[in-house]
């Protein structure tokens, strides 16, 4: 079988894991500057340093909050402006991630991260093992540093596995992804970890049924969950909390859970879209 060979992107980040503050700084900068990741005073106007800047333009992009270019919010990037521009919610943390974990041309170790590697109890060497063979085996005949790639790494399960509770609350390197949970880091070893109900709105799975029910009639469960960037995948859920949340959905009109005849599939009820489920969920929350 002969894979398709894809663009990827490593080390965009100069080795700056997103920090408290930027996106917020970038959120607000961005609607009345669209050269302020490229003009001379960037450093100044962000109040960071030059690589840091190139830092927080790549991330911009990578979790999907502005165009390619960095020079304009994207729709997703506009709302968390409007009403998360502090990142309050962890819904927003949720949408982005949903994001990075999918984008595989502009953040390929999230993407083969959270795609390829069963991080069940592992140290990162082994992760490093995973990854390499996959990136090698994705990117085909292009020419990658695999030191970039052990950087990456090692930017990746910083920004997930760093307790803030553990750190001082006024440091401001810890990323905000931390939050979310979905990566447990004890005695120099990595585990993925199931997100917790408590922190996990299911208007979270509601967008990501909008992303892949556009234009399609109904999806599977079998596909929704561990299909390419499934749930399983980009969350770490499992087959029963996804099931609780499809009911949940279902119960409340938005779509229509068929297990009948061994059908399992999922229909809309209502037009979904992406950007009106996220608007929804902010207005609802407010």
């Amino acid at each position: 079988m002969t894979t398709k060979k894809i663009k990827i992107k490593l080390q965009g980040h100069e080795k700056f894991a997103l920090r408290e503050g930027w996106i917020n700084k970038a959120l607000m900068l961005l609607p009345d500057n669209t050269d302020a990741f490229t003009r001379k005073d960037a450093t100044d106007l962000f109040g960071i340093g030059s690589n840091m800047v190139k830092s927080l333009r790549y991330w911009m992009r990578a979790l999907g909050l502005t165009n390619m270019a960095g020079t304009e919010l994207s729709g997703m990037g506009k709302l968390v402006a409007k009403y998360d521009p502090y990142l309050e919610k962890i819904f927003s943390l949720w949408i982005m991630h949903s994001y990075i974990s999918k984008n595989i041309e502009n953040a390929t170790t999230w993407f083969m991260f959270f795609n390829r590697c069963d991080a069940d109890d592992m140290e990162k060497n082994e992760i490093e093992s995973i990854l390499l063979r996959e990136v090698r085996k994705y990117a085909a005949e292009t020419v990658f540093s695999e030191k970039s790639l052990s950087n990456d790494v090692d930017v990746l399960l910083n920004m997930y596995s760093r307790s803030k509770e553990k750190n001082d609350p006024e440091d401001k390197s810890v990323s905000p992804f931390s939050q979310l949970s979905l990566i447990k880091k004890m005695d120099g070893r990595y585990k993925k970890i199931h997100p917790n109900k408590t922190q996990f709105p299911e208007e979270i799975v509601l967008y990501e049924l909008a992303l892949r029910m556009l234009g399609e009639d109904g999806i599977s469960i079998e596909d929704m969950v561990f299909g390419e960037c499934g749930l399983n995948k980009a969350f770490n859920m499992t087959a029963v909390m996804a099931s609780d949340y499809f009911d949940r959905l279902d119960a409340a009109g938005y779509i229509r859970v068929d297990r009948t005849a061994g059908l399992d599939m999922i229909y809309p009820v209502q037009k979904l879209d992406p950007l009106i489920v996220i608007e929804d969920f902010y207005k609802n929350n407010l």
